[in-house]
């Protein structure tokens, strides 16, 4: 019977991103059955996949330390987690061998049933005779099934994933993550990039409710919000307060536009505000446990801090991570909220935020590649749309080009620096301008060597004066308009 693997563990298993096997499904070296792609074929486009991948077992131990070992048991008696993993290991290769073990004599025995009604029918030779073909005919088959062997250690590997991630998949959408560990599956999902509707995310209000369409899952927290007997015969649970046993098929709702994501008034507290240069201004801060902010990555707020006049400012962080927010603020002397926050604004003061507004967001359903073109304090709101799509893991290149004019700086260039070490599809380019009205002409260059910029999705966010002019040399020189979307770095309050 043909192997099935899914797309997320199939992208595990090989070492690829999800968007580098749905580019091979599109050129059609990849089939799909259900969503599901075959293992043969897997194998058949990767050859060189390596099975004695040694970051499996270090991933193993952080999920360990946070899960399996917070079993109470004496310390005595308790594994540490590299020998729970290998023994993890171990079972899945054996396993593996079985099930390989099983096909091999499965097809053995109808191959030998075709045999023996061969030799049925043949009366020119005499039993000896037959018997000492079929003899030599099954020694044949069984020394030419070891052979067929090679498999093996990759459906180890894979059973092995199984043991450790369950498969999430959500319908309608047919969004699919992997959750490790004992996260519920509202976290795993967030941390994925989903943009799943939930409220308090700690069971009270009830709006992360799912319908669990196959699988098992398993209750990890205890919730205030009271499912009705109808809805839990049907299938009704909360995903903030429950995790994957197996894999799983659910209905769920998600946000698939801004128009999805209701507007929220909140109260944070400040964290701390730093100030890596003298042109702006880094605001960390966190919302209550009990009341997130539900958000798009390179969406913006209102702040409010006390009777000051408002302030518009994009967020520069992750929805993955939406207690912990943060904005990247140009600093300004003449304007008084900016003044407070540089001068007087400690960490635990208290300010407002209202919204969110915008739809300078991703288009997650693209398949191409994607370049990010930021101006000085553009720089935030790109951060966050560079974050959330590491977070999908479906772009299969991202490019990044930080423009910074005379005065400003790249705040966060050891940050871009270690995206580009440490990821194979990461691109960052550092480019200084010496007038504002010089961006446009470090472009060329860059353009010139991104031979397919028509096949990208383009993201920009810069000073307000430069929206227009490069907006115009873009469309000019190959990016196609529906692919290009522009954001100004957000300062005054939203109007109206």
């Amino acid at each position: 019977m043909p192997r099935l693997i899914t797309l997320s563990r199939a992208a595990r298993l090989v070492g690829v991103k999800r968007g580098a096997l749905q580019s091979k499904i599109q050129q059609g070296e990849l089939r799909t059955f259900e969503g599901e792609l075959l293992l043969s074929d897997l194998l058949h486009v990767y050859p060189q996949t390596k099975v004695e991948d040694t970051t499996m077992l270090e991933r193993v131990e952080h999920i360990m330390e946070n899960a399996v070992n917070k079993i109470i048991r004496p310390d005595e008696d308790t594994p540490d987690s590299n020998t729970l993993a290998a023994r993890i290991l171990v079972i899945s290769q054996e396993l593996a061998q079985a099930r390989q073990e099983s096909r091999r004599y499965k097809l053995l025995v109808n191959d030998l049933g075709q045999k023996l009604e061969e030799l049925a029918t043949d009366t020119e030779q005499t039993p000896d005779t037959a018997f000492s073909k079929l003899q030599a005919w099954f020694q044949q088959a069984l020394e030419t099934g070891v052979e067929h062997n090679g498999d093996t250690e990759i459906i180890a590997k894979e059973a092995f994933l199984r043991v450790m991630a369950a498969q999430v998949r959500i319908l309608p959408s047919g969004h699919e993550f992997l959750i490790e560990g004992s996260d519920s599956i509202l976290e795993a999902g967030l941390r994925s990039g989903l943009a799943l509707d939930y409220g308090c995310s700690n069971g009270n209000c009830g709006k992360c409710k799912a319908k669990v369409v196959s699988g098992q899952v398993k209750k990890i927290a205890p919730h205030d919000y009271a499912l009705s007997d109808t809805e839990k015969g049907l299938g009704i649970i909360l995903a903030c307060c429950n995790t994957a046993v197996t894999d799983v098929v659910l209905e769920a709702e998600e946000a698939l536009g801004a128009y999805d994501i209701p507007q929220q008034e909140i109260d944070v507290r400040i964290k701390k505000i730093e100030q890596p240069d003298d042109r702006v201004l880094i605001l960390h801060a966190k919302t209550p446990r009990t009341e997130r902010l539900r958000f798009l990555a390179g969406q913006y707020l209102t702040l409010q801090l006390d009777s000051l006049p408002a302030l518009g400012c994009s967020i520069a962080s992750c929805p993955c991570d939406d207690m912990n927010l943060q904005f990247h603020i140009p600093a300004s002397a003449s304007n008084p909220f900016i003044e407070a926050l540089a001068q007087s604004c400690k960490a635990n003061d208290t300010l407002s935020i209202k919204g969110p507004q915008g739809d300078f967001t991703l288009n997650e359903d693209s398949p191409r590649s994607l370049l990010f073109i930021a101006v000085d304090a553009g720089f935030g709101p790109v951060k966050s749309l560079i974050e959330h799509a590491m977070a999908l893991d479906t772009a299969e290149n991202i490019h990044l080009i930080w423009i910074t004019t005379a005065g400003n700086s790249h705040y966060l260039g050891n940050l871009c620096r270690s995206w580009d070490d440490a990821l194979d599809n990461f691109d960052f380019t550092a480019l200084e301008a010496m007038q504002a009205d010089s961006v446009e002409s470090l472009l060329p260059p860059i353009v010139t060597d991104l031979s397919n910029i028509a096949d990208l999705d383009v993201y920009a966010c810069t000073p307000e004066p430069l929206i227009k002019p490069l907006q115009q040399y873009l469309t000019d020189n190959g990016v196609l308009s529906a692919q290009l979307r522009m954001e100004p770095v957000r300062q005054n309050p939203p109007a109206g």
